[in-house]
């Protein structure tokens, strides 16, 4: 099992970025893991993303890809159902703004993840850990990420398992997690994640249908 993770770089009015030091340190936690982990910290930038999120997933082709991102207003984990075709004229890490405000010109409106949100959010409330699934990853970099990886996922012959997950600030920022909770809680997200990748591939038995699209 292949597994992608990764976390954003500082971006306009966020100096130091917990998602980057997140998938970072959640393989070293990790090590002896029965997975292959692949850490990645994306520069916020609309083009580097754009160029970056389809050379890693054509050469890596991970099972699972695990996102994250900061959310400031979030008080706990946010696990993200949808990616919009929509990208907000916001200035990116580079001054610079997004090509156009459709992510892909012929894309669909709508991208869902198969992996149910409300679970996952539900188990890792048994856990002790705040978690909320959520509608809307924004329309900034964050949901420009995942609906590039939610596309590309769509169009494999058997379905990736692709999440977003916004996280909140530390407790030094203001947060409700300091380092240790917040390792526990995406590796609960981790875990799951796998074994529903697992279990769908082991009822499947035919070519998946795509991370669902809306229209």
């Amino acid at each position: 099992m292949r597994v992608l993770l990764t976390g954003f770089g500082p971006f306009p009015g966020v100096s130091v970025n917990p998602s980057a030091w997140l998938a970072e340190a959640l393989p070293e936690r990790l090590s002896g893991f029965d997975a292959e982990l692949h850490s990645h910290v994306l520069p916020t930038e609309w083009q580097a993303i754009a160029s970056l999120a389809q050379t890693l997933h054509e050469t890596l082709q991970p099972h699972v890809a695990i996102h994250f991102g900061l959310s400031q207003s979030a008080r706990g984990f946010r696990i993200e159902q949808s990616a919009y075709n929509r990208a907000s004229p916001r200035a990116d890490a580079a001054g610079a703004l997004p090509r156009s405000r459709a992510i892909l010109a012929q894309g669909h409106a709508r991208l869902d993840t198969l992996l149910p949100a409300v679970p996952l959010s539900a188990h890792l409330r048994e856990r002790g850990i705040p978690a909320l699934p959520s509608r809307s990853a924004g329309r900034y970099l964050c949901n420009f990420l995942y609906y590039l990886s939610l596309d590309w996922a769509a169009r494999q012959a058997r379905t990736p398992t692709v999440l977003f997950v916004h996280i909140p600030p530390l407790a030094n920022h203001g947060g409700p997690f300091d380092e240790a909770a917040l390792l526990d809680g995406a590796e609960a997200v981790l875990c799951f994640a796998l074994q529903f990748d697992r279990a769908s591939r082991s009822l499947a038995q035919g070519p998946a249908t795509s991370g669902r699209a809306a229209l």
